[in-house]
């Protein structure tokens, strides 16, 4: 029997009289693993298609799920709750609140500037909606590490909030829950995550009684090609592909914004009584945007002209705020440092206040005060690197991450000086993280058996700020895991008590 308190374990499902066994107790033939793995990939492929899945990633799919209890669900519906309303009422505050100087202490580009500042204008004539009624979708990662003050056995210590993408990970947690329901979860033993609702909650983002665009650039990909490919086939209507080139902007004296959006058609046979479609002076069929979710690089973003920029702004489901402020490193760091400002004025409580402390990585921002003096006890305490890494502010996938391990005295040292201008906003800008030593756990993540002890990386989701369940577990031998590079990737189940 499992405890609330037991720590998180890797499972064999289907065994023993109460349905499953640990993989750290368990021994069995090679074959039975390959077999796992042969009946999982074949659920996986059945949902959906081999071509959809990218790079191949089915065929890290792991059918050994991570059994975790109540208190573990519990630990991060309290972080969550607290994070919710700390990065709501910073945003919300952002412009107005002069005294907490965000956007010195965070600078953005001089255009993004400019932009969040003309969508809180357009906020005030309601062209747009409050930041809390489109908080989009975010997708925090975990680390898990051993409790500092001993209340807990496991603590969750995010490490970042990826909100760039909207889908990524979603359709692999999906299909994952509903692959170990096929092969058998047993009795005694249920899923962690609601496949359905998760879907469910993904679908709001959007009207499914529009036309929905998705507007993708040099991005390949993770999830986005599932969701096409999901939304087809449960809802009836396929969200339509789209390039920056595709885009086509048309003045409208009778719009609010004084524009209206449009894509080009390429396709007319496609066009249907209901689609909004006309050609225009240059004889170009196109087909007006109303809602649209993006998947661009910020430098992608800054590349389209102010005006296209700002009507995709007005229409695109994960909001701009959410782009430029939630998904940039120097967020956690900005919670961090309100925590005690956000208690006196009453958004957290103490213990809301206490758990985001215990669960968010120490950031150090760029350019700030707690830098500068990190600069000079790194030169007096050359050691203290070792303790902490540089992470790109705008980054995702474990790209461009710099272990201070791995660097040389000097090295560490420019880069932290590098740092120290203030308003200095580029893609090699990092903040620099305590390094978490993680908890490492007994897993078998190949169909060859193999045994070995590895950290595991979480993730959750989450849409409009509700907690949908716990995302894929990644795990790998390298310091860095993430699916798009091979990582292994698993469920989670609980005990049906």
């Amino acid at each position: 029997m499992t405890s609330i308190t037991a720590p998180l374990q890797q499972i064999h499902i289907g065994l023993s009289p109460h349905g499953y066994e640990p993989v750290a107790q368990y021994e069995t033939q090679s074959t039975t693993y390959a077999e796992e793995h042969d009946k999982l990939e074949a659920s996986l492929l059945d949902r959906c298609p081999a071509h959809l899945w990218p790079h191949d990633s089915y065929t890290t799919a792991c059918p050994r799920p991570i059994l975790i209890s109540k208190h573990h669900q519990q630990q991060l519906q309290d972080l969550q709750e607290a994070l919710t309303s700390a990065i709501t009422d910073i945003v919300q505050r952002w412009w107005t609140d002069r005294d907490a100087r965000f956007p010195a202490r965070m600078p953005l580009e001089e255009r993004e500037e400019e932009l969040l500042q003309w969508l809180e204008g357009q906020v005030s004539c309601g062209n747009l909606k409050k930041f809390t009624e489109c908080l989009g979708s975010w997708r925090p990662d975990f680390l898990v590490e051993d409790s500092e003050d001993g209340a807990i056995v496991e603590n969750f210590r995010i490490t970042e909030i990826n909100a760039r993408f909207s889908f990524n990970g979603f359709m692999h947690q999906a299909y994952g829950q509903q692959a170990l329901d096929d092969v058998g979860v047993g009795a005694s033993l249920a899923n962690a995550t609601d496949s359905e609702k998760l879907l469910e909650g993904l679908f709001t983002l959007f009207d499914p009684s529009m036309p929905l665009f998705l507007l993708k650039g040099e991005e390949r990909g993770i999830d986005i090609h599932m969701f096409i490919d999901v939304v087809r086939r449960r809802l009836g209507v396929t969200p339509k592909l789209i390039t920056p080139a595709d885009l086509r902007l048309i003045p409208d004296p009778q719009s609010k914004s004084g524009f209206r959006l449009f894509s080009i058609v390429k396709n007319t046979g496609g066009l249907t009584p209901l689609t909004s479609a006309f050609m225009t002076n240059e004889g170009e069929v196109v087909e007006e945007i109303h809602q649209v979710g993006l998947e661009l690089h910020q430098r992608e973003l800054l590349a389209l002209a102010p005006d296209m920029l700002r009507q995709i702004s007005l229409r695109c489901f994960n909001d701009m705020r959410t782009i430029l402020l939630v998904h940039d490193k120097r967020m956690l760091g900005i919670v961090k440092q309100e925590l005690q400002s956000l208690v006196a004025r009453e958004v957290l409580t103490l213990a809301q206040a206490e758990a985001l402390d215990r669960g968010i990585v120490d950031t150090i921002l760029p350019a700030s005060q707690e830098l500068q003096q990190f600069l000079r006890d790194s030169k007096d305490c050359p050691e203290l690197k070792n303790k902490y890494i540089l992470k790109p502010i705008r980054g995702g996938k474990g790209a461009g991450i710099l272990f201070g391990d791995e660097l040389s005295t000097d090295e560490w040292l420019r880069a932290l000086d590098g740092l120290r201008v203030p308003g200095v906003v580029s893609p090699t800008t990092c903040v620099v993280q305590r390094l978490i030593v993680p908890r490492l756990y007994d897993v078998v993540l190949k169909a060859s058996g193999d045994r070995t002890r590895y950290a595991i990386v979480g993730t959750y989701h989450v849409v409009g700020g509700k907690l949908l369940g716990l995302g894929i577990w990644r795990s790998s031998g390298g310091r860095i895991c993430a699916v798009s590079t091979g990582g292994s990737w698993f469920c989670s189940v609980i005990r049906q008590d």
